[in-house]
């Protein structure tokens, strides 16, 4: 396999490099030759990432037949199978079998490579018989997998994906899809690899791309090296506030963040932009022509053909120029043939008959010679209307030009339009006092969103899109990734438990509903694989507090029970430093979050300089995960704000093997003492 493996990469770099040295002329060719340099590159790089444990598995079915399952699919220059990608339909039994249902296999068998030499290897026999000599019995691939030192990395699970798991991945479900569960109930390595699926078993949906999307930047930092390692690199990777390439640079309370994620602000700007078209008013139009005035009704047609589609308020305005042109020329050519018309009958009045004039024609016939004779090119007509100036100033009077960043800037120092939603009144004042200043991360959705009413839908949309962490979501954060995505086909993960403060939404249906309705499949992962059960139960008391009908995940691991220190609060720093110092020596390999309030962790972490020892504030550890962690004073991350309790219950459930309470006072949660 590496062999081959090797081959096909010599193969694709040299047929890279003679693109690149190809002499083309064209523009055209040029790109053509860019685009294949491209794909070339993009396929050398898939194979590069398969190299690190290319193959992981083998089935051996009860028909003699036996496949490797590995990162990618592999075949010899002959046609002949040499590995089965993880995600084909003939990988599936390497997942889903079981001695009670084995799928007409025989054997499953698990490898562990390492510089291309199998370190590790175990069988399964599934049809119930005994051993043979010459199979290998070793440990769970997934203990093993689960219990090994951190790296600072989420390493891919091909190898291990469970049952429930691989079903989740495999679902042919193209809508959207939630998958909830516990903290290390294997959500967002779940999420990650049904991405990888949808990639490979949809191509539709693949060649319009694929967003991940996560809740800071460090979230995104640890996951980066899944999808590259199981052959997929062209999928974006963004927070929300990443998605509209404005800065933030100023902060908003918690109460003011969660009223700026309210639905209520879509409505007030939309409100707003409607404001600026004409609704029962008429369009005088002066022009070169002289002057003709459209009345309401004729305008207020114009307007609903211009919205027809739910385009931006810019599109919507050429199309409203378009009809008011229509309609102008309509009425030059309807005032041209009555000018005609009153003509011809001030000459009968002095004896000039122009049906005689015409004979054989009727007067109609007459009519039209006569508007023929005046050579009017109505379609040139339209097309200098509408570049006319007299006629941009009518429109711009009924339908202005806007500005997103100047409609959103008015909306916040509007308190009448701001009080009409409900919002109370020091909230509103401090709305006021921000009005014209930078943008903070709560601005942003409410900034898309005005986008998007003045300019239409975003350029780049995506066939898929993955959120995880999605509990922290607010409705306008949802608007803003229901916008890249109009197919609706979306993974989305979280634990509602583990909600953020300024998002006031509390199940699913709550938050799918204004886009889907009832229509997305519902997964909920019931069996933790991170957390060893010590750990676990002695965060049940917090999760009794912040969802008291949610029940703890059942774990597959037992450990050491949960420790605590009690030192003074002077002697914090010090203390932590001690324990890192001891917990470093005892696990070198291993890796320590350090988890604190948002006001200790820049000096906490100018205190530690292990590349193993990882400070983090506690809002921004959802997601992560460390061989040990370190919750350094649990009362104050959990005093902090509105949502401490919540992040207090996610630092609880970071750790794999073991963790440490460091506090100033005696807390509730901890199990035992160190």
């Amino acid at each position: 396999m590496y062999a081959h493996l090797d081959g096909e990469q010599d193969r694709i770099a040299a047929a890279r490099e003679a693109e690149r040295a190809s002499h083309v002329e064209s523009i055209e060719a040029r790109e053509a030759r860019e685009a294949t340099v491209a794909r070339l590159g993009g396929a050398l790089e898939r194979l590069r990432s398969a190299e690190r444990s290319l193959c992981f598995g083998r089935v051996d079915g009860t028909d003699g037949q036996s496949h490797r399952i590995g990162r990618i699919g592999l075949r010899s220059e002959s046609g002949e199978i040499l590995l089965v990608d993880w995600r084909a339909e003939a990988a599936r039994p390497f997942y889903a079998a079981t001695m009670a249902t084995p799928m007409d296999l025989c054997r499953r068998r698990h490898l562990r490579i390492e510089d291309r030499q199998i370190v590790e290897l175990s069988d399964e026999v599934l049809s119930g018989e005994a051993l043979p000599a010459r199979d290998v019995v070793g440990d769970d691939p997934l203990v093993s997998a689960v219990s090994g030192a951190r790296t600072g990395r989420m390493r891919e699970a091909a190898a291990t994906l469970q049952h429930e798991q691989d079903e989740i991945v495999r679902s042919e479900h193209r809508g959207t899809m939630v998958v909830d569960g516990g903290p290390g109930t294997g959500k967002t390595i779940v999420a990650l690899h049904r991405a990888a699926y949808v990639l490979y078993a949809f191509p539709t949906v693949a060649a319009r791309g694929m967003l991940v999307v996560g809740p800071n930047r460090r979230f995104l930092d640890y996951i980066s090296h899944v999808l590259p390692s199981l052959g997929e690199n062209d999928v974006e990777l963004s927070t929300t506030t990443a998605l509209t390439g404005d800065a933030v640079t100023v902060a908003d309370s918690e109460e003011m963040a969660r009223w700026k994620g309210r639905r209520v602000f879509a409505d007030l700007l939309a409100q707003r932009v409607d404001a600026h078209r004409p609704h029962g008013v008429p369009l005088r139009l002066t022009t070169a022509h002289g002057t003709t005035v459209l009345d309401p009704a004729r305008v207020d047609a114009a307007r609903r053909s211009a919205l027809q589609g739910g385009a931006g308020h810019h599109r919507a305005r050429a199309l409203f120029l378009e009809h008011v042109v229509d309609d102008l020329v309509s009425e030059l050519e309807r005032q041209t043939s009555q000018e005609i018309t009153d003509y011809e009958e001030e000459l009968k009045g002095i004896g000039i008959d122009l049906d005689r004039m015409f004979a054989g024609g009727s007067a109609s016939a007459g009519a039209e010679a006569s508007a023929d004779e005046l050579d009017i090119d109505w379609e040139l007509l339209r097309e200098e209307l509408l570049e006319d100036p007299g006629v941009e100033r009518a429109v711009e009077k009924v339908w202005p030009v806007l500005r997103a960043e100047g409609l959103l800037r008015g909306l916040l120092g509007d308190p009448d339009a701001l009080a009409g939603a409900g919002l109370p009144a020091e909230v509103i004042a401090s709305f006021g006092s921000r009005a014209g200043e930078r943008w903070s991360s709560a601005d942003l959705p409410l900034l898309d969103e005005a986008r998007a009413l003045v300019d239409g839908l975003p350029e780049k949309v995506y066939g898929h899109v993955v959120v995880d962490e999605a509990q922290q979501l607010t409705e306008m954060e949802w608007r803003m990734l229901m916008r890249r995505c109009p197919s609706r086909s979306m993974t989305i993960v979280g634990d509602l438990a583990q909600a953020g403060p300024t998002t006031t939404l509390t199940t699913w249906d709550e938050a799918l509903e204004p886009f889907v309705g009832a229509r997305f499949e519902h997964h909920t992962l019931t069996i933790n694989y991170r957390t060893t059960a010590e750990i676990l139960e002695a965060s049940g008391s917090v999760l009794a507090q912040i969802a008291p009908t949610q029940r703890l995940s059942r774990s597959i691991r037992h450990g050491d029970a949960p420790t605590a220190l009690d030192v003074a609060d002077a002697d914090l720093e010090s203390a932590l430093v001690d324990l890192v110092a001891r917990l470093t020596g005892d696990h070198p390999d291993e890796m320590i979050g350090v988890v604190v309030t948002p006001e200790r962790a820049q000096q906490i972490a100018l205190g530690m300089a292990s590349e193993k020892v990882t400070v983090v504030p506690a809002p921004e550890a959802r997601g992560l995960e460390f061989d040990t962690v370190i919750l350094v004073d649990p009362d104050g991350i959990r005093d902090e704000s509105s949502a401490g309790l919540r992040d207090l219950y996610v630092a609880q459930t970071r750790a794999t093997k073991r963790l440490v309470t460091l506090t100033t006072a005696p807390v509730a949660v901890s199990s035992g003492r160190a």
